[in-house]
């Protein structure tokens, strides 16, 4: 009896720091991903994966990581690097059918990846209907998404439209449509979301980062733009939110708008400290420099 329950007490053990160190690899990794350190975040989280091997976050966090790499990989590399995001993403809802980022980004792969690497748009509409199973404002966006990619942008802007009449009251509503209307250029719609946002919640740190690239991109309240991006760079973005690479550069925008070189260039060189790969970035730099 009391050998079971030692052995029972050193299983309980084993695995509870199993998951710490899967915890703090994945810390690791997403240290390296805030600095643009795509190969010891792929390192961290493969270690996270070994350690606690049904962490579907972890999974997730991989296929990301992977996928980053891809992007900056030769023809030759990308190939094998999609199909280990694409597996990696599969694994994590495999493990987790609640995950939806994982099956957000499930749906991005199927509509971006050509199909003899696993792309479809009949799994990634399969993906958007499992999510709006789980929760209704995002089945609307993962629908949209595909309506998106299809070209289809009067579907796309039903669901975000119906989203907002769902849920009236639903600031990730009004933000979510009017990034979509920003998009389409549409600046008064858009800028008309986002001060709903912040009557709704004022505490809604992604709409201060919309807000500012608003300005840049309409060419209008740059003064107001500029606050809102500072505001932003005050918050610590989480995974799925605007980055503060992306921050510093929309606030370069707006003042090489204006003609502010000098404060422009260290906005970029801010965001490269950030991005180091960003092309765009370092384009941008070149034109103040």
């Amino acid at each position: 009896m009391r050998r079971g329950i030692l052995s029972l007490f050193c299983t309980l053990i084993a695995t509870s720091l199993l998951a710490a160190n899967a915890a703090d690899h994945v810390a690791a990794g997403r240290a390296a991903m805030e600095r643009d350190d795509v190969e010891a975040a792929i390192t961290a989280y493969e270690k996270a994966v070994a350690a606690e091997p049904r962490n579907a976050q972890a999974h997730f966090l991989l296929g990301s990581a992977y996928g980053r790499q891809a992007q900056q990989a030769s023809l030759f590399k990308q190939a094998s690097l999609a199909k280990k995001t694409k597996a990696e993403f599969e694994k994590a809802v495999e493990l987790d059918p609640n995950l939806l980022e994982a099956r957000f980004a499930l749906i991005d792969y199927y509509l971006i990846a050509p199909g003899f690497m696993g792309g479809s748009e009949e799994k990634a509409v399969a993906q958007a209907a499992e999510i709006k199973k789980r929760d209704a404002l995002d089945g609307h966006r993962a629908y949209g998404r595909v309506y998106m990619r299809q070209k289809k942008n009067d579907l796309a802007r039903k669901e975000y439209v119906d989203a907002v009449r769902e849920q009236p009251q639903s600031a990730k509503a009004h933000y979510f449509l009017g990034v979509f209307l920003m998009n389409e250029k549409n600046w008064n719609g858009s800028m008309h979301e986002y001060e709903m946002v912040l009557q709704l919640d004022p505490n809604f740190a992604p709409v201060m980062f919309r807000i500012g690239q608003h300005a840049a991109r309409s060419e209008t309240s740059y003064e107001r733009g500029e606050n809102a991006l500072r505001k932003y760079l005050t918050h610590k973005p989480a995974d799925n939110e605007p980055s503060h690479s992306a921050a510093w550069y929309w606030l370069g925008q707006i003042q090489e708008k204006q003609g502010k070189k000098a404060e422009a260039k260290q906005s970029y060189t801010n965001a490269l400290a950030l991005a180091p790969s960003s092309t765009e970035i370092k384009d941008a730099l070149k034109r103040v420099s």
